[in-house]
């Protein structure tokens, strides 16, 4: 079968059909007619398929051809028709397109920030549960048992029984220290850690000889029949020292410089020696209270003269104390 074109079908079909129309408009009813299938239209006049599918094809193009044909008379508007239509397009097509970057740049913005503000605070708070973790080692949690609370309450609101008073709590040997009760009790009862005998006395005086710590325990019962407990620490320090050595030793009997003694107060340990001024020992000693009374280690009484001494010793504080001197016997 020979080809023809869409407008030779028109005539075939239709036997008044006798417009002419320039050629560009068989152009525009071409495209057009692409909705609604030129394959389909052509087949069904040719093949003359029956009345309701011409009538509804013929219909279809005679809305296509009137719209072409309007656009055609109208001269300038239908040869401007397809850049109007294409830059439209174009405009659709683009404007979601700009639109869509938009969006994608303020979204990206604002999750920048986001990030920027969480971090800080997340910083923040881990200094500060740090900081909790180091005041909860420091500091005791609140007490939130009521009758605990009481308890200390009864406890620190009534008058105590026993509760001692001293003065000074600290010193050097030796130390002298007052005592007393400032609670409501009547009856007394003082021990001491240092060995010496308990005191019923209500203010004894005590001394305290030896450096070290110790305590002062008080029992003591009031009114109602109620007795109580209190205790006191004690710290006593030594004061060690060596004595002064005499000058002269005349062991005539008077009592008066007969005798040199090794000692010193607070002193633990001592040795003691004394030399001729040829430099031989005559006399020695290792103990606290140990004396030189003039004789030689044979007990027989030495020459007048000059003598050297030398003390060493250890005192009750810890501390090692040493004295070197003469000494002149006279007889």
């Amino acid at each position: 079968m020979e080809k023809k074109s869409i407008e030779d079908l028109f005539k075939d079909s239709f036997e008044n059909y006798e417009a002419e129309v320039d050629s560009s408009v068989w152009e525009n009813i071409k495209t057009g007619m692409k909705g609604i299938g030129l394959g389909l239209l052509g087949k069904a006049i040719i093949n003359k398929i029956g009345t309701n599918t011409i009538v509804a094809v013929v219909s279809s193009v005679a809305t296509v051809i009137g719209t072409v044909g309007v656009m055609h008379w109208t001269g300038n508007a239908v040869k401007n028709t397809d850049k109007p239509a294409v830059a439209q397009t174009e405009k659709t097509v683009e404007q979601p397109k700009t639109e869509n970057k938009q969006e994608m740049v303020k979204t990206e913005a604002p999750v920048a920030e986001v990030k920027t503000e969480i971090a800080k605070p997340v910083a923040t708070a881990e200094t500060e549960e740090q900081k909790m973790q180091e005041t909860k080692l420091a500091i005791q949690p609140f007490i939130k048992d009521k009758k605990q609370i009481q308890s200390v309450i009864k406890t620190f609101s009534a008058d105590p029984i026993a509760l001692i008073f001293a003065s000074p709590t600290g010193g050097t040997v030796p130390l002298i220290v007052n005592l007393s009760n400032s609670g409501k009790g009547n009856t007394y009862r003082w021990k001491y850690s240092d060995g010496k005998k308990d005191d019923k006395t209500a203010n004894p005086i005590h001394v305290f000889e030896n450096p070290g710590v110790y305590w002062v325990t008080l029992t003591s019962t009031d009114t109602e029949g109620k007795t109580a407990t209190d205790s006191a620490k004690i710290v006593v320090t030594g004061n060690s020292s060596l004595y002064e050595v005499p000058r002269e030793l005349t062991p005539n009997g008077d009592s008066l410089n007969d005798v040199f003694y090794f000692k010193g107060s607070n002193i633990v340990k001592m040795t003691g020696q004394i030399a001729d001024e040829k430099g031989k020992t005559i006399f020695e000693c290792n103990k606290v209270g140990a004396y030189w009374d003039g004789k030689d280690k044979n007990g027989k009484e030495a020459k007048a003269g000059l003598y050297y001494y030398f003390m060493s010793a250890e005192g009750k504080d810890g501390k090692t104390y040493e004295k070197k001197g003469r000494i002149s016997l006279i007889r």
